[in-house]
């Protein structure tokens, strides 16, 4: 069997005094594209923080690589939902792209040749290269989304961490990461993606995991989509639930 990454046992988080997850437990080994699905407010986001220890357990036992603690950010390439740009100097793509080695280079060493070829690989895969020397914070959502794929890209990471890639992201991008995806899978590269809709990942998806109010409802094949979700022409880009409202997904 192969060697586990992520392993939570009887996981819990409280956060502000509620239990946002409840009980979960989740092992995601090597070579695994996993899909965790449920509506807004079913704890997806939070599960994958507390899965890279960004958040911490009120109860329960968590590992990465077998440790309790991630010793190497270098193996792992996360991309959240948006793209933080803040005041001061405006960052350029490249140079946001470029933070992604930073796990990769010893603490003294310049910038290397293959530093810049991976960032340069990372921007072609993600169809920004055009938008290198433009400011991030000029860039439309789905631009600033696909700017963070390609920092995470850029690591070269033998897991990569996905919160709602799809999110804001055209037909064609969409098409263009899955293809992207598709390559890392064949290399082995663990995945791990937090979706509403699978969309043109789906026949990456190995296994799916569904949440509903902080808790596993289903494991497995991903379940099909009812209500809304399931009607012909049904827009994939939009927010579904508020949060607290039940999940789209069939258990």
């Amino acid at each position: 069997m192969t060697d586990a990454v992520f392993e939570l046992h009887d996981g819990h988080v409280r956060l502000d005094g509620r239990e946002i997850l409840s009980g979960i437990d989740l092992t995601i080994r090597e070579g695994e594209v996993v899909a965790l699905l449920g509506a807004n407010g079913s704890g997806k986001s939070t599960l994958v923080r507390a899965l890279l220890g960004l958040i911490p357990l009120s109860s329960g036992r968590r590992a990465v690589f077998g440790s309790p603690k991630i010793s190497d950010w270098g193996r792992i390439g996360y991309v959240p939902q948006r793209l933080e740009v803040g005041g001061g100097v405006p960052s350029t793509v490249r140079e946001i792209v470029s933070s992604g080695r930073i796990a990769r280079q010893s603490r003294f060493r310049l910038t290397s040749k293959a530093d810049r070829a991976a960032v340069d690989r990372a921007l072609a895969a993600t169809g920004i290269a055009g938008l290198a020397r433009r400011s991030a914070s000029r860039l439309s959502g789905g631009q600033q989304q696909r700017v963070l794929i390609a920092r995470a890209l850029a690591g070269e990471p033998d897991v990569l961490i996905m919160d709602e890639p799809l999110a804001g992201v055209d037909a064609a991008n969409q098409d263009a990461l899955a293809s992207t995806l598709a390559g890392l899978v064949a290399q082995g590269r663990t995945v791990v993606l937090v979706l509403h809709e699978l969309g043109p990942l789906a026949p990456l998806i190995t296994r799916s995991v569904v949440l509903d109010h902080g808790r596993v409802v289903h494991r497995g094949e991903p379940p099909e989509p009812t209500g809304a979700c399931a009607e012909p022409g049904h827009d994939h880009l939009h927010p579904h639930a508020p949060v607290g409202a039940p999940s789209v997904w069939k258990a």
